[in-house]
C-alpha cells in the first residue's frame, strides 16, 4: 500500500504555496467588472494533467544556457549530474568527464528518457572491465550528444512517461525539437537569417550560430550552423584548479518541408553533431586520497540523425482529424583513446568505443468528437549497437588472464521494442466554464535484447557457446494504465489527479555487461534474466492562470517502486570457470520517492500601471525517497540520488518599449550528506546485513545570485549577457559530489568545486 503518511509536509506544503499567490490578488480580482475583463481561454486539448513544462531557445539563451548542463540551471527538482575526468569518486582511469544525462524527482541516467525529435538517445554506459565493485551508480559515457543552439525547445515531463510519448521511462523525460522554417517564417516574410555568438569564462568557450530559413507555407527549408570552443570548465580553484582540457564541437541541420497536397505536409531533415576533447588529468583512488597515475585522454563522440515525418488531415474521412507517422534513423560513435602512466609501474594504452545504429517509427491518430478527444498510436524501434575494446597492457596474471587484466566492457547486442497506446479525454459539462475532464488511458510495450558477436567476449580460457550460457536474450510485455481527473477551476485554471503506472525494461549494460568475467578471482556480471522495473505513481496539483497577472503550476506526488536493478554478491559458478566471488545484476531494491513543487510567475504591471514590466518568479521543489534491499536485516535507507530542496527566486525587469531587460535570480540549495549502505559488499552468508561505516562528504547548502540583462540596440541587433554567482561563492553541487568520501584528501574534494564568479556575453542579429 502506498504510505500516503509520507506525504503529509508535502501537501502542506504545497496547498499553501499554491494558495499563497493568489490570494494576493484577490482583492484587484474582485474590483473588475466584467467590461473590463478580456478572458483568453487556453484551448481544451493544451490543458493536460501532470507536471510539464516548455523552454524555449529564448529562454536557454536568456538564463545562460551554453550546454547540456545549464540549460537546466534554474530547475528545481531537474538537474544534470556530471563528473571530472580521471578516477576518484568511483570511476576508472579511462572515464570521460561530463554530463551523465538528467535528473528528475531523483531518478537519474537512463532512467530518464532523452530524446531528439522523438528518437531516444543512446544509455548512459558503464564500463564495468576495470573499475569492479567500486564504481556501482558511476557512468563513463554519458548521453551529451546535442548543441543547445539546434533547438527551438526542450519539452520536459516529470514522473512516469505519459502513455503518449513512445521513449517510456521511469522518471520522467527530456526531448529536445530541432529548428523549422516554420518557426521563423510567415505570411509577407518569405525569408530569415540569424547569427548569434557568445562567450562563457566558466569553460572560455565561443560560439557562433547561424540560422537561415527561406520560403513560404507550401515549401521552405531551413540551414542551421553552430560552432564551439572551449577548455575545462573551470572549479572555484583554492587549492587544485581543474584539469586542463581543449574541445570542440560543430552542428548542422538541414531541413525542408513542403506542403504536397491541401491533406498532406511532408517534412524531412539530417542533424549531425561531433564534438572532440584532448584533455590530460590525474588519476587518484577511489578514496580519494593519493595519485596513482598521470593520463591523457582524447575523446570523440558524433550523433547523426534523419528524420521523415508526415502531417495528414483527410478532408472526406469521417473517423481521422489527423494521423501524424514519423520515421526516425540514428548513428553514434563514441571513441576513448586513454595513455595511462601508472605511478612506479608500466605505461599502456586503453581504447574503448560505444557505437549505436538505430530506427523508430510512431504513428498518431487523432479524433474530436463533441465531447472527447481520442488518440490512438503504434510505435516500435530497432537498434544494435557494440562495444569494441582495446588494451596494451601485459597480463600482470598470465595463467588467471591469458589473453590480458580486461575484457569487453560488455557484448554487443540487438534490441527491438514495438508499443501502442490509447487514451480518451472525455469532458463532462461540456456548456460551462467548470468543465470536468476524465483521461483514460493505456500503452502496451514488447521489447527483445539479444547479444552479438560472443567470440569477440571469448578469452582462451571460455568459448563463445560457454558465454552463450551466460548471456541470453531477454524479452518481456507490459501493460501501463493511466487515468486522470481535471477540473477547470477557472477557464484557465485546472486541478488535476493523476495514477499511471511506468516501467522501466533492462538495458543491454546491466543484461551483458562484464567486469573480469572470465577471471579466477572475482566477477562483475550483467543478469539476461533481469525483470522490468515497475512503479506506481500518483500526483495531485493544480496548473494555469487563478487570475490575470499569475501562473502557476504546484503539485505533490508520491511513486513507488519495485525490482531496481542493483548488485547482489554471491559465491558460485559461472560458465567456464570455478566458484568464486560473483557481484550479479538482480532485481534487488523497492522504493518510494515522494515530494512537492511549485513554479510561479506574477507580472506585477497588471495591478500597478507604473510596475509595467516588473515580473517576480518562484521555483521551489521539495522530495525525500528511501530504498530497501532484500537482504536479510535490511532497512530503508535514504536515496542518494534525490537531491536536497532547491529554491529559485527571480525578479525581472523588461522595458515596456522593448529596449533593455534585466534579471536578478537567486539560487537557494539545502546541505546533505548521502548515506552510504553496506548493500555492495554484503556477502549473503544467512546473517543480517550489517550497517555501514562509511561516510560520504557532506555537501553544503549555499545560495549563488546572477545578474543578466539584454539590451535592443536595434530591433535586429541585440547584445546579451550576465554574471553568475556574483558574489564568487565557493559550493559544490549535491548530485555530482555526492559520493565523496568524508576523509578524503581536502585538496582532492576542493577540485570538485563548481564556478565561483563568472560571466557571459552574445550577441544576436536576426533579419
Amino acid at each position: 500500500m502506498c504510505k500516503f503518511t509520507h506525504l503529509k509536509k508535502t501537501i502542506t506544503l504545497a496547498i499553501s504555496l499554491a494558495i499563497s499567490l493568489p490570494a494576493l490578488s484577490v482583492e484587484k480580482d474582485q474590483e473588475q467588472t466584467i467590461d473590463d475583463i478580456m478572458t483568453v481561454t487556453a484551448d481544451e486539448t493544451d490543458k493536460k494533467p501532470g507536471t510539464s513544462q516548455e523552454i524555449s531557445d529564448q529562454d536557454i539563451r536568456r538564463n545562460g544556457g551554453t550546454n547540456f548542463g545549464t540549460i537546466m540551471r534554474y530547475q528545481p527538482l531537474i538537474s544534470a549530474p556530471g563528473s571530472i575526468a580521471g578516477a576518484g569518486g568511483t570511476k576508472s582511469s579511462w572515464d570521460r568527464g561530463g554530463f551523465s544525462g538528467y535528473n528528475i524527482r531523483g531518478l537519474d541516467a537512463n532512467r530518464v528518457s532523452i530524446d531528439v525529435d522523438g528518437m531516444a538517445l543512446p544509455i548512459a554506459q558503464r564500463r564495468f572491465n576495470t573499475v569492479g565493485r567500486a564504481g556501482f551508480g558511476t557512468y563513463a559515457i554519458g548521453r551529451d550528444y546535442i548543441d543547445p543552439y539546434m533547438y527551438n525547445r526542450v519539452d520536459i515531463e516529470s514522473g512516469s512517461t505519459s502513455v503518449a510519448n513512445p521513449n517510456n521511462a521511469l522518471g520522467g523525460s527530456v526531448s529536445f525539437k530541432t529548428k523549422s522554417a516554420n518557426y521563423y517564417l510567415y505570411p509577407g516574410k518569405p525569408s530569415y537569417f540569424g547569427y548569434q555568438n557568445g562567450y562563457d569564462s566558466a569553460d572560455k568557450s565561443f560560439n557562433q550560430g547561424l540560422t537561415m530559413a527561406f520560403g513560404d507555407d507550401q515549401l521552405n527549408g531551413i540551414l542551421v550552423l553552430s560552432r564551439r570552443d572551449g577548455q575545462q570548465t573551470r572549479n572555484y580553484g583554492d587549492s587544485i584548479s581543474a584539469y586542463p582540457e581543449n574541445w570542440r564541437s560543430n552542428s548542422i541541420l538541414v531541413g525542408i518541408a513542403w506542403q504536397a497536397t491541401d491533406e498532406h505536409l511532408l517534412s524531412a531533415h539530417v542533424d549531425y553533431n561531433n564534438k572532440t576533447k584532448h584533455s590530460h588529468y590525474d588519476t587518484w583512488n577511489n578514496r580519494g586520497s593519493a595519485i596513482s597515475s598521470h593520463d591523457h585522454q582524447d575523446n570523440k563522440n558524433n550523433r547523426l540523425s534523419v528524420m521523415l515525418k508526415d502531417q495528414w488531415q483527410p478532408s472526406n474521412l469521417s473517423w481521422i482529424d489527423s494521423l501524424v507517422t514519423q520515421i526516425n534513423y540514428q548513428q553514434t560513435k563514441v571513441y576513448d583513446n586513454t595513455d595511462i602512466n601508472t605511478i612506479g609501474s608500466d605505461k599502456f594504452n586503453i581504447q574503448t568505443h560505444y557505437n549505436t545504429k538505430s530506427y523508430s517509427f510512431a504513428s498518431t491518430l487523432l479524433k474530436h468528437l463533441y465531447n472527447q478527444t481520442i488518440s490512438v498510436g503504434i510505435n516500435g524501434k530497432w537498434s544494435q549497437d557494440e562495444s569494441p575494446f582495446y588494451t596494451s597492457a601485459r597480463p600482470n596474471h598470465i595463467v588467471i588472464f591469458p589473453d590480458g587484466d580486461y575484457t569487453k566492457p560488455q557484448a554487443d547486442s540487438r534490441s527491438y521494442e514495438l508499443g501502442g497506446f490509447a487514451e480518451d479525454r472525455i469532458a463532462f459539462n461540456n456548456d460551462t466554464s467548470n468543465k470536468i475532464y476524465a483521461i483514460p488511458g493505456v500503452r502496451v510495450i514488447y521489447k527483445n535484447t539479444k547479444p552479438r558477436h560472443l567470440e569477440n567476449m571469448a578469452v582462451s580460457s571460455i568459448s563463445a557457446s560457454q558465454l552463450a550460457q551466460q548471456y541470453r536474450s531477454n524479452s518481456d510485455f507490459q501493460v501501463l494504465p493511466s487515468l486522470a481527473f481535471m477540473y477547470d477551476i477557472k477557464p484557465n485554471f485546472t486541478a488535476y489527479l493523476q495514477y499511471k503506472r511506468g516501467a522501466q525494461m533492462p538495458n543491454q549494460n546491466q543484461l551483458y555487461g562484464s567486469y573480469m568475467a572470465h577471471s579466477n578471482i572475482y566477477a562483475l556480471l550483467g543478469n539476461s534474466k533481469l525483470k522490468t522495473e515497475t512503479s506506481h505513481n500518483f500526483e495531485l496539483g493544480v496548473k494555469g492562470q487563478p487570475t490575470d497577472g499569475i501562473q502557476i503550476a504546484s503539485s505533490v506526488f508520491y511513486s513507488k517502486y519495485k525490482d531496481f536493478i542493483a548488485y547482489t554478491r554471491y559465491r558460485k559458478s559461472i560458465a567456464g570457470t570455478r566458484a568464486r566471488t560473483i557481484f550479479e545484476a538482480e532485481n534487488r531494491d523497492k522504493a518510494y520517492i515522494y515530494g512537492a513543487e511549485l513554479s510561479s510567475k506574477v507580472n506585477l504591471g497588471t495591478w500597478i500601471v507604473s510596475f509595467n514590466g516588473l515580473s517576480a518568479h518562484l521555483a521551489i521543489g521539495y522530495s525525500q525517497g528511501k530504498s530497501k534491499s532484500n537482504y536479510l536485516g535490511d532497512k530503508n535507507v535514504e536515496i542518494d540520488t534525490v537531491a536536497p530542496m532547491k529554491g529559485v527566486i527571480g525578479l525581472n525587469w523588461d522595458d515596456p518599449n522593448n529596449i533593455y531587460g534585466v534579471s536578478l535570480t537567486s539560487t537557494i540549495q539545502k546541505g546533505k550528506r548521502a548515506k552510504a549502505t553496506s548493500r555492495e559488499s554484503y556477502d549473503n552468508n544467512g546473517q543480517p546485513i550489517p550497517n555501514s561505516n562509511e561516510k560520504y562528504f557532506s555537501v553544503p547548502g549555499y545560495g549563488i545570485i546572477d545578474l543578466t540583462g539584454y539590451v535592443n540596440f536595434t530591433q535586429n541587433i541585440k547584445l546579451s549577457g550576465g554574471i553568475y554567482n556574483l558574489t564568487d561563492h565557493k559550493y559544490w553541487d549535491y548530485l555530482s559530489n555526492n559520493k565523496l568520501y568524508q576523509n578524503s584528501d581536502r585538496k582532492y574534494i576542493n577540485m570538485f568545486t563548481a564556478p565561483g564568479r563568472t560571466f557571459q556575453l552574445g550577441l544576436d542579429i536576426d533579419f
